[in-house]
């Protein structure tokens, strides 16, 4: 608005700003501005930002972040825009009110436009954001509310579900839901002209341009819009107050009046036919807009009645049923018979295309909202109509969809049932009408469910039950002769559809058991409740108010009382059933048909009827010829039957299958009235029934509390009792003899015990007390008499039918142990576990049986009673019967192991089932000896024990069992140490580190018979009870620390731990020593050097190994720091991975150490790692030289190759360990020895070989998740020495991290290498780092200033995870500076960018400078951003401290070595950096002063 430097009019002291004007404009108009003279606009132009007019402008309206991130949102990158909307969130978030609210007048126009977005990231991110801004202006927002009420509206029916709910949310953030329709209200118009633009005028070209935006993403914009816009005009009819609907009536009408509005029920697109809903609101709502357009809406809605898409059908039926009951003359406007109902019969003949759940539910109302004239005539409507619904059932879908056939099933028989009660009369239609229904429609839908199993699941049964129920009520009303009429009809007919299926020689099984299921749930409903129960939405319950007049609509959703949940009240169905049974009987015994049988089986247990029994004899056979005691019960039909029919088919030899002849019996006995009657029978029954079907009787009575309360007399009674005791004793008498026995006793004997011995009732034992006791003393005693018997038969199968009855006994019956003899059994299945196999003679399998077994009932005995280990008890017991194992009897070797595995076994068992560790204790304390029991002990003892071991090879044949034996001890010390240390008293400690120690040295003075195998585990297991006991003392468990002896931990840290490392370092030196027999000794170095890790940081420094120098090696370190370091270097490349992982463990423990004594005047990294590098390339230059850069080198696990690999990756990981713990000046002169040897270079051309092409780590599932996937830059690497499994993924892992170490501690050089290489490598590193190492390394750079607690002086940083940026903030007096640092893609191998923020008093050339010097301190520094800022900020300081500027690089602090300026010239006074003067004297080949050009003196 005029010249820069034009005169300001006077009395103006404040310029002009555009967005001052804004902002006021919109506090008066409450419309967000645009250009002068152009309102708001839906479409997509970039509108106002504060970008535009310039950041100087609107200083005092927007904060600077705000600015920044508005000028983002503007662009067209959808991550670029999707950040900037998460960092717009994050900012409302953390901002004051104030700062927030002066971004009010901007964001209207921001959000109109990105929140149609074509991204849905975009679109979620912006309402979440939104809900953030609104959360903080609150109340400010009404001016700008009519503003963006519109696309509000429009994100909250967005097709992208979280978009959605992110912006219902924030609607529901800004106004309480009794605000919401005042909210709406307010804005209506404003609301009705955005949905009126974007459904009339725009289209797919209008909202995007289409020289920059593709077609694709044009028209799926439009479509969304449409789609949006169409829900969004629901909603607001909705939630609008019946008055303000009335206001905006007669713009309503201006919409649907236009053709463009209709031709949406025809559109392609699915998503925009939700225009259906809109006309079903509308009819609810605003019934006269529809009722003025009626044609139109007749048109669009019947006549689309065949759309079966799954998104456009629940709408389209449901504005159906709106548009008949809202427009009475709708099927004037459409031909029912030729545009509508020859569709429908189409669609229902085809099942509803896959759609029945969505459309079958509506056919009722539909049916009952038809006018006479479309339904007439009544009987070929009715017959056209339900044929077509019954024929979809034989549709692709409703044969393989449950709930299809079932949705086709529920509209059939309400329809069904709501035509009959139309056409309730006696008039001659109305009877046609009946007979039709009942012959042609439900009794052939009946017929084709009896031969199909899966209608038979379904709802027709229960559905048809309901129906005869409800007639049967009506037959008490006035409609008495049509109902009786209806039943004489429909059972006549169901009676001849059985009889037919059953009078067949060859009857059909599935026919008979649907038959029997019918005939079940017409009797009992409840049995098909789970049927009834899953359409209650839709389920119609017609009452007595059903009989209204012809064409009122019944209730959709009537509750469902359903007290018809009983028997049928009339004979029809028992007249039935008496029939079938009489005609099934014939076929049973004239022709014996098993199917026959099965069916009558059915029909007893649906139907105990004594009627159903009195049919199944004959006369003859009504005479009962038996003893006195059963002769009164056979007065009972059901009983006679049962004694003298099923009985006989029960006992019948060659019968396999018994199973529902026993469903039989139980129905017989259910016709019995007096439970001693019932147990009489059974007693009767039983006394000669073969094993198999008694195993039956008691699981079907087990199963079925009904049938159980049959027999529980029975059960529990002597005949059965004495049955089983015998069956038992018989049973172990043949085991132990070894001979086989019946397959009977076999296959059901000892099921039938377990049963009856694991079962409970009542809490009580399902046999008689008296008989388990029995049983299980024929069982304890058969396994005492087997266990002293060697050769006496096979007794494996005897012995693994009584384990699994015991361990099923134990673990199955509470309070089982209660009884002496089973405790009994389980201390013999126990002493079975605890002796040598060569003296048991048990196979693996059984023993494992057997430890199930007392297992099971150790976890018994403590979980259900509570057990102890007192005097008396089992526990007790068992700790005595094991010393005098111990004591009185030789054990060998492995019988001694054997012992000690059980033991320890029952005491894991003990340990995870009790609540409290006081049982374990007491049960140790029975274990331990007393000091009589020590002395035995210790006499007993072989003097090897007691003195330390020595293995030499004259000794070897006497040592190895003594060897062993001390390996067993320790391995229960270590299981000591683990579960029970409060156990253990002062002398117990103190003989278990002595001993510990001693063995040890023994050991170590004798490592010379190391390649002996024994000698190397009992090694291993001494370094195992090393390492139980650093982590013990290390960490004890919580409360143990309290009760062990006082002195131990002191003890333990002054004497025994030097001690103890002190041993391991000289055997771990010893080791590589005897390098002919390193591959037999990797047990003993993997168990030294995993031991070694433990070993503290002090010990380290005061090292009592040899000296070893180098000559020539120049060093300032002490010497058992220099002698450790020229010692262990080189094991790593010793050719065992244990002992190189433990050397790279120790080396690591000690780095600080080291690097500060290297910091003091070495000028190179130390010289023992670099002599391993050098040592190293020229073989890996060997091994991967053939591997071009960029391809995967496979390193096969444990080879030689892989051991100098491993060696030469571990010697870089300690290198950059030291590197990051060295000071910055000291890194660039370290920088420099790397650039001088190549060794890097050649470090990361051999990672390029070594890494995998895809890094990710092994194991992860194929289908994608949310969370980013697993690679090896993002998982930690594991280097443990005992490590076995996943070695082939070691060194590449390793690689990878060596590879991340690289770009962490050294970014400048390994950038200098890159930019170095040629084409074909150089976008090989950029696609692999950009790929899978940047976004790591990128986050943690940002995390870190995040999380660092380091505080600068005039200086603040903060850093965005979101875009990657760090912004650092410098003030000092009335100087502000602001700067912006960006990480690349590709961070860290592309450059840094710097960009300016505000400034405040600083002149421009110095602002460049300055912003220079940064970029080269980030650029060429190998550290991080935190550390090229406080390099930055020391430069700044010190030219404000006076320090001048060296005139060369114009910088105070050198870029490379952080030096000052310090060589002044004798002329011109100024100084320079010593490194500056050196580059400008060889580069120009002249010594004079670059500034005043004399000579530099």
């Amino acid at each position: 608005m005029g010249g820069k430097n034009k005169q300001r009019t006077k009395g103006n002291v404040r310029p002009s700003s555009s967005g001052r004007a804004a902002d006021l404009l919109a506090r008066e108009s409450g419309v967000a501005p645009g250009f002068v003279g152009f309102g708001v606009s839906t479409s997509s132009d970039p509108g106002y930002v504060p970008a535009v007019q310039g950041a100087e402008e609107i200083d005092n309206l927007v904060d600077a972040d705000f600015r920044m991130v508005l000028r983002k949102l503007s662009k067209r990158d959808a991550v670029t825009k999707l950040k900037a909307v998460q960092e717009f969130g994050a900012i409302c978030q953390e901002r004051q009110p104030d700062v927030v609210k002066g971004v009010l007048p901007y964001w209207p126009r921001i959000y109109c436009r990105i929140s149609m977005d074509h991204d849905r990231r975009v679109r979620e991110a912006t309402q979440q954001a939104f809900e953030q801004l609104v959360l903080k202006v609150k109340r400010n927002l009404a001016p700008y509310l009519k503003s963006i009420m519109g696309h509000w509206l429009i994100s909250q029916c967005d097709t992208y579900s979280p978009a959605a709910s992110a912006a219902s949310a924030a609607f529901q953030a800004a106004f309480p839901l009794n605000k919401q329709p005042e909210a709406i209200s307010f804005c209506k118009d404003e609301v009705l002209n955005v949905l009126q633009d974007n459904l009339l005028k725009e289209t797919a070209d209008t909202l995007s341009d289409p020289q920059s935006v593709p077609e694709e993403e044009r028209e799926a914009k439009y479509i969304r819009l449409l789609t949006c816009s169409l829900l969004a005009l629901k909603r607001l009819l909705n939630i609008l107050p019946e008055q303000d609907r009335e206001l905006l009536k007669e713009r309503l009408t201006q919409l649907i009046t236009q053709g463009k509005f209709w031709k949406y029920s025809k559109h392609k697109t699915p998503q925009v036919r939700a225009f259906f809903e809109l006309i079903a609101t509308m009819c609810a709502d605003a019934p006269q807009l529809i009722q003025a357009e009626a044609a139109r809406a007749c048109s669009a809605v019947l006549l689309s009645i065949d759309d079966t898409d799954p998104v456009v059908l629940p709408p389209l039926w449901e504005a159906v049923l709106h548009i008949l009951s809202c427009i009475d003359n709708c099927w004037t406007h459409v031909s029912a018979r030729k545009g509508v109902m020859p569709k429908l019969w189409v669609l229902l003949k085809e099942g509803g295309r896959g759609l029945a759940t969505s459309l079958h539910p509506n056919l009722l109302p539909f049916i009952s909202k038809l006018p006479a004239e479309v339904t007439q005539p009544n009987l070929e409507f009715s017959r056209t109509f339900l044929t077509s619904v019954i024929q979809g059932l034989s549709s692709d879908r409703a044969t393989s969809s449950p709930s299809e056939s079932a949705a086709i099933i529920f509209a059939t028989m309400e329809c069904l049932r709501f035509i009959i009660l139309q056409n309730a009369g006696d008039e001659q239609e109305q009877r046609n009408i009946q007979n039709m229904l009942i012959s042609e429609q439900l009794l052939p839908l009946i017929d084709r469910a009896l031969g199909n199993p899966s209608l038979q699941t379904g709802p027709l049964f229960p559905q048809v039950s309901d129906m005869l129920l409800s007639w049967e009520k009506r037959v008490a009303g006035k409609e008495t002769p049509t109902f009786q009429r209806l039943l004489s009809d429909f059972w006549e007919g169901l009676g001849h559809l059985c009889t037919t299926y059953v009078d067949c020689e060859e009857a059909k099984q599935t026919a008979l058991e649907g038959i029997a299921s019918l005939l079940q749930i017409m009797h009992n409903p409840n049995s098909a409740s789970k049927q009834t129960k899953k359409k209650k939405t839709v389920k119609i319950c017609f009452t007595d108010k059903e009989d209204r007049g012809q064409g009122e609509e019944p209730p959709r959703e009537t509750p469902v009382v359903e007290e018809q949940h009983c028997p049928l009240r009339n004979g029809h169905l028992l007249d039935l059933l008496c029939q079938l049974a009489e005609l099934n009987m014939v076929y049973v015994s004239e022709l014996e048909s098993e199917r026959h049988l099965r069916f009558l089986s059915q029909l007893l247990g649906a139907f105990p009827s004594p009627q159903v029994f009195q049919v199944l004899l004959r006369p003859e056979e009504m005479k009962p010829e038996m003893g006195p005691e059963l002769r009164p019960l056979a007065e009972n039909t059901a009983v006679y039957f049962l004694l003298q029919r099923v009985t006989v088919w029960l006992k019948q030899d060659d019968r396999k299958d018994t199973d529902f002849l026993v469903d039989m019996l139980f129905s017989s006995l259910q016709c019995c009235s007096s439970s001693d009657d019932k147990t009489l029978i059974l007693n009767h029954i039983s006394r000669d029934l073969n094993w198999s079907v008694t195993l039956q009787l008691i699981e079907k009575a087990c199963a079925d509390p009904v049938h159980l309360g049959v027999c529980v007399g029975w059960l529990r009674g002597p005949v059965l009792g004495e049955r089983l005791v015998g069956l038992a004793g018989e049973l172990c008498v043949m085991g132990l003899r070894g001979s086989p026995s019946s397959s009977s006793h076999h296959a059901h004997g000892w099921p039938l015990i377990s049963l009856a011995l694991s079962q409970q009732h009542n809490n009580e034992p399902l046999i008689g007390k008296a008989y388990v006791k029995q049983i299980i003393d024929k069982l304890h005693a058969t396994l005492s008499e087997a266990k002293g018997m060697s050769d006496a038969g096979n007794m494996e199968p005897l012995l693994t039918f009584i384990s699994d009855v015991a361990a099923t006994f134990f673990s199955s019956v509470k309070g089982c142990l209660l009884l002496a003899s089973a405790e009994e059994l389980l201390m013999t299945v126990f002493q079975l576990c605890a002796q040598d196999q060569i003296f048991t003679h048990l196979s693996d399998a059984l023993l494992l049986k057997l430890q199930h077994a007392y297992t099971a009932g150790i976890q018994s005995l403590i979980t259900h009673l509570g057990a102890g280990a007192t005097k008396g008890t089992l526990l007790h017991n068992i700790g005595l019967w094991v010393k005098s194992q111990l004591f009185t009897i030789p054990l060998t070797v492995k019988s001694l192991q054997v012992l000690v595995q059980a033991v320890e076994s029952l005491a894991q068992t003990i340990a995870s089932a009790q609540n409290t560790s006081c049982l374990l204790s007491q049960f140790i304390c029975c274990l331990t000896p007393t000091e009589e029991e020590w002395s035995c002990v210790r006499r007993a003892l072989p003097p090897q024990v007691l003195k330390p071991f020595t293995f030499t090879q004259a000794k070897q044949a006497v040592s190895t069992a003594g060897l062993l034996l001390a390996v067993e001890i320790m391995r229960f010390l270590c299981w000591m140490v683990d579960h029970s240390p409060t156990v253990l008293g002062n002398t117990h400690w103190d003989l278990l580190l002595c001993s510990m120690l001693a063995w040890l040295e023994t050991a170590s003075e004798n490592s010379s018979m190391f390649w002996n195998p024994w000698v190397q585990l009992f090694v291993c297991a001494n370094c195992e009870l090393i390492v139980r006991l650093s982590d013990f003392f290390t960490s004890p468990p919580a409360g143990v620390q309290e009760q062990l002896p006082p002195e131990l931990n002191s003890e333990w840290k002054e004497f025994f731990l030097e001690g103890i490392h002190n041993l391991l370092l000289s055997l771990l030196i010893k080791i590589p020593a005897r390098s002919k027999q390193q591959a037999r000794e990797a047990s003993s170095s993997s168990s030294l050097g995993e031991a070694l890790t433990y070993i503290p940081v002090e010990l380290l420094t005061q090292n009592k190994l040899p000296p070893r120098f180098v000559a020539d090696q120049r060093s300032s370190l002490p010497e058992p720091l220099q002698t450790l370091l020229n010692t262990l270097s080189p094991l790593l490349l010793f050719k065992a991975r244990p002992l190189q992982l433990a050397v790279y463990h120790i080396l690591h423990k000690y780095r600080l150490s080291w690097t500060a004594g290297f910091c003091i005047a070495l000028r190179s990294p130390p010289a023992a790692l670099m002599s391993i590098l050098s040592a190293t390339e020229e073989l890996l230059e060997n091994i991967l030289g053939g591997v071009q850069v960029g391809e995967f080198a496979v390193v096969q696990p444990l080879s030689m190759e892989h051991c100098f690999i491993l060696g030469y990756l571990l010697a870089w990981k300690l290198l950059f360990t030291f590197f990051k713990a060295s000071s910055s000046h000291l890194r660039a002169q370290y920088s420099l020895h790397l650039k001088k040897t190549r060794s890097l270079h050649k470090l990361l051309l051999h990672l390029f070989r070594l890494m995998p092409e895809n890094p990710s780590v092994p194991g992860q599932p194929a289908e994608p998740s949310s969370k980013e996937p697993k690679t090896f830059f993002t998982e930690s690497l594991s280097l443990a020495p005992r490590k076995t499994d996943g070695l082939q993924f070691e060194v590449p892992h390793l690689a990878c991290s060596v590879y991340y170490g690289a770009l962490k501690d050294l970014p400048a050089m390994v950038r200098l290498w890159w930019n170095s290489q040629e084409k074909r490598v150089f976008s090989t590193v950029d696609k692999f780092t950009s790929k899978y190492v940047s976004g790591v390394l990128s986050a943690q750079e940002i995390a870190s200033v995040q999380s660092s607690t380091q505080t600068f002086e005039n200086m603040m940083v903060k850093a965005r995870s979101a875009t990657r940026e760090v912004i650092a903030t410098y003030s000092v007096d009335d100087i502000f500076i602001e700067l912006l640092i960006q990480l690349p893609q590709n961070y860290p191998l592309g450059s840094i960018s710097v960009e300016s923020g505000r400034r405040v008093g600083v002149a421009v050339q110095q602002w460049r400078n300055w912003m220079l010097q940064l970029s080269t301190y980030l650029t060429h520094q190998n550290g991080s951003i935190l550390e090229g800022l406080s390099l930055w900020k020391n430069n700044v300081d010190k030219r404000f401290e006076g320090v001048e500027d060296c005139m060369i690089c114009f910088s105070v602090i050198h870029g490379s070595n952080y030096s000052l300026p310090k060589k002044a010239c004798r002329t011109c006074k100024k100084k320079f950096h010593s490194a500056c003067l050196y580059k400008w004297f060889t580069s120009s080949n002249k010594s004079t002063c670059p500034l005043c050009r004399e000579t530099f003196f």
